[in-house]
């Protein structure tokens, strides 16, 4: 696992990773990681994952929130998947945008 020394970041904190409470995601290099990850000294240990910031990558982040719930209902959702699908995806694009909106930026889509 590679630690961050000397990577870019935007000014991004979220709430990505469960802490519910305090922000615990980071922006570096465009990309999310827990900033509750890291060594003695604060230095972030970084995600293989590319989890998109909303902020440098909003459409990219739009399409990784659609992904985590493609496909998923709940117990007794008898609607057909495209509507399921449709669902989501508007739900992906308004948490990026309510995220952006917090910060006085414009709406990605």
């Amino acid at each position: 696992m590679q630690q961050n020394t000397e990577n870019e970041m935007c000014d991004y904190q979220g709430y990505q990773f469960g802490a519910g409470r305090y922000p615990d995601s980071v922006c570096i290099d465009g990309k999310l990681h827990d900033a509750d990850h890291c060594d003695g000294q604060g230095n972030i240990y970084l995600n293989e994952e590319d989890i998109p910031c909303p902020i440098c990558r909003p459409q990219e982040a739009i399409a990784w929130w659609f992904e985590q719930w493609k496909d998923m209902s709940e117990v007794g959702d008898d609607r057909e998947w495209d509507a399921i699908n449709a669902e989501h995806q508007q739900r992906a694009v308004s948490l990026v945008n309510d995220i952006r909106a917090n910060r006085g930026l414009a709406a990605a889509a």
